[in-house]
């Protein structure tokens, strides 16, 4: 492949980053009042390695998890146990994959990008930003810590059983 080529191709993920990032700024804000327009993203080049790694964790042994059916009064009282799980953690910086699909579903010129973007939030921060969107979760969410010392992943599937696998203490 040419050098020219590879330049427009890290070009046009650059632009479909940028344009990305303000979508998911805008979105946040529209739909749930989360201004995150002042947070940090994660270097988007470096997603994919830490969405296999946490994939690849999940499946191991050493993993904690439970599936529960949609209920809002057990959803809610299941986000606080792991938040409470990972208090001593709250301040600790974390990457936080939103999940998107629920804004993407009501944007139909939703940039879509193989990997979603990265907060770089405390634990504490992810938490206030997961409740106020928490109901229209229809994609996996993602907290991880920068070590992947601990962390979880929350899943829709498609009978709207949620399941939270976490890690770590």
């Amino acid at each position: 492949m040419s050098d020219r080529k590879i330049q427009l191709e890290k070009l046009l993920i650059k632009n479909k980053v940028k344009h990305a990032k303000i979508q998911l700024i805008d979105d946040l804000k529209n739909y749930y009042n989360i201004d995150i327009s002042d947070k940090k993203f994660f270097d988007f080049l470096k997603t994919e390695e830490v969405y296999q790694k946490v994939y690849e964790l999940i499946k191991t042994n050493d993993i904690k998890s439970f599936k529960i059916p949609y209920s809002e009064e057990i959803l809610y009282s299941k986000i606080e146990f792991i938040f409470e799980y990972y208090k001593s953690y709250e301040q600790e910086t974390v990457l936080f994959y939103p999940p998107t699909a629920g804004l993407y579903s009501r944007n139909c010129d939703q940039l879509i990008l193989n990997y979603p973007l990265a907060l770089v939030l405390s634990l504490l921060e992810s938490k206030n930003i997961i409740m106020k969107f928490l109901l229209d979760m229809q994609d996996d969410l993602i907290i991880v810590s920068e070590n992947y010392k601990f962390g979880f992943v929350m899943s829709v599937d498609e009978y709207s059983d949620i399941t939270i696998e976490y890690w770590g203490k």
